[in-house]
């Protein structure tokens, strides 16, 4: 006896309309607002930056788009997993030094200077589509 003749039309019509069903609420992600691809690179004093995150804050508040540098000091930023960019609109950038400890060791500090990190002046607008925006940071 086969499965198809066990089940009802009803019963399939209404197991094709719970997997549409489910297939939408799982793919959207309507709680994710318009998004700008930000990628670049940051230097410091001139030289790749490389374990920096690099954090851009919507001045309309929300989660941050976040991305670490690489070796030659590129970035681009997630929002969320999945999802590459940051929110669309002014933002306040903030560079900070990647421990692996999450704090530095004993006698160091961030070689970035607080007015690129936790009292930033660094302000991006994101546009929609591709962004580009490089940070040459002074520590001097």
């Amino acid at each position: 006896m086969s499965m198809k003749s066990n089940l009802s039309k009803r019963q399939v019509t209404g197991a094709i309309v719970l997997m549409a069903c489910l297939h939408l609420v799982g793919c959207g992600r309507s709680d994710i607002p318009e998004l700008g691809y930000v990628e670049g690179t940051v230097k410091i004093d001139g030289q790749p930056a490389a374990g920096k995150i690099v954090q851009f804050y919507s001045d309309e508040g929300g989660r941050a788009g976040t991305g670490v540098t690489d070796e030659e000091g590129y970035y681009y930023l997630t929002y969320v997993d999945g999802e590459e960019g940051t929110k669309v609109g002014p933002s306040t950038v903030r560079i900070v030094t990647e421990w692996p400890d999450g704090e530095p060791p004993a006698g160091e500090s961030d070689p970035i200077p607080p007015k690129y990190n936790s009292k930033s002046d660094l302000k991006r607008d994101v546009q929609p589509g591709n962004n580009t925006f490089d940070f040459n940071l002074e520590t001097k």
